[in-house]
C-alpha cells in the first residue's frame, strides 16, 4: 500500500528548511523522485532560484516543484517542505504529499504538484500560480490543496476562502457535510491571490469534548483542533497518523472532489 510510504519518508531529514536548499535537490525530494519512479508515475523537476533581501543583502534560495503532469482543467497540491528538519513532519505535510502520489495514480489526468516553499510565505504556490496564469497547465478551474491529511479519514473541514469567490469550496459544501474553518496561511492564499479558484481541505480525529460553539462539527461529532498545534513541533510523529486514515481521506473524499 503506496500509504506506508509515509513511514520510509518521515525518517528523511533535509539540512534544513528552504533557505538551506543548495542547487542539488533536497534529501526529501530525492525520496520523492526514487518513490515516483518506483510507482510508475512520470514527473518534472521545476528547479528555480528565488532571491531574497536581507538587511539590503541578496540571498539566492533554490527551490523544486515536483510537477506530475495531467490533462485536465483540475490541479492537486501539496507542499513537501519544512519549518522544522529535525521532526517527523509527519502531518505535516508528509502524509499529503503521499495521498497526493496516491490520488495521482487513481486518476491520472489530474495535475498534481508537490510544492516547495509552503512554510515560507508559499514559494512554490506563487511560482505555480504565474505558470497556470501564463496558460502552462491550459485551463485550470480550480486548484484543491491538501494540509495536514493524515489523521480524520473522511472527517474533515474546508478552509474559509474570505472574501474570494470559489466554485470549488461550493462544490466541496455540496458533497460533504464538512464545516467551514478559518485557518492559518496554506498554499491555497497565494492561488487566490492571484485570482485561482483554491481552498484547503484538512481531515482530522473527532473528540468527545463538544463545545456548542465551535464550528468544527462533522455529521454531530467535534472535530479535534488540538491537532492542529502539533505543527513544526516535536508532537508531529509519524505514531499520530494512520495509514489507513490516509487511504479513506484519500480515496474517499479527494477522489470524489476531483473524479
Amino acid at each position: 500500500m503506496i500509504y506506508n510510504q509515509i513511514y520510509d519518508f518521515c525518517k528523511v531529514r533535509n539540512l534544513g528548511s528552504v533557505f538551506e536548499n543548495t542547487d542539488v535537490p533536497t534529501p526529501r525530494v530525492e525520496f520523492l523522485l526514487e518513490l515516483l519512479e518506483k510507482e510508475g508515475v512520470s514527473y518534472e523537476i521545476d528547479r528555480y532560484k528565488k532571491t531574497f533581501n536581507f538587511l539590503e543583502e541578496q540571498t539566492d534560495v533554490w527551490c523544486y516543484n515536483i510537477i506530475l503532469r495531467g490533462n485536465s482543467d483540475k490541479m492537486l497540491v501539496a507542499h513537501h517542505d519544512v519549518a522544522n528538519h529535525e521532526i517527523d513532519n509527519a502531518n505535516d505535510n508528509s502524509a499529503s504529499v503521499i495521498n497526493a502520489i496516491a490520488l495521482k495514480k487513481m486518476l491520472p489526468n489530474i495535475h498534481v504538484v508537490l510544492l516547495d516553499g509552503e512554510e515560507f510565505g508559499g514559494i512554490g504556490a506563487q511560482r505555480v500560480s504565474e505558470q497556470i496564469n501564463k496558460g502552462d497547465f491550459g485551463d485550470i478551474s480550480f486548484v484543491l490543496n491538501l494540509e495536514l491529511s493524515g489523521k480524520g479519514g473522511k472527517q474533515f473541514f474546508v478552509g474559509d476562502v474570505g472574501e474570494f469567490p470559489s466554485i470549488l469550496h461550493e462544490k466541496i459544501k455540496s458533497q460533504f457535510p464538512c464545516p467551514t474553518v478559518s485557518t492559518p496561511f496554506n498554499d491555497s492564499v497565494v492561488f487566490r491571490r492571484n485570482g485561482i479558484d483554491s481552498c484547503v481541505i484538512n481531515p482530522l480525529p473527532s473528540t468527545d469534548n463538544i463545545n456548542p460553539l465551535s464550528r468544527a462539527i462533522f455529521e454531530g461529532r467535534q472535530l479535534d483542533m488540538s491537532m492542529l498545534y502539533h505543527c513544526h513541533t516535536p508532537k508531529d510523529t509519524i505514531d499520530t497518523i494512520d495509514p489507513n486514515d490516509m487511504k479513506e481521506f484519500t480515496e474517499e473524499v479527494v477522489f470524489k472532489i476531483l473524479e
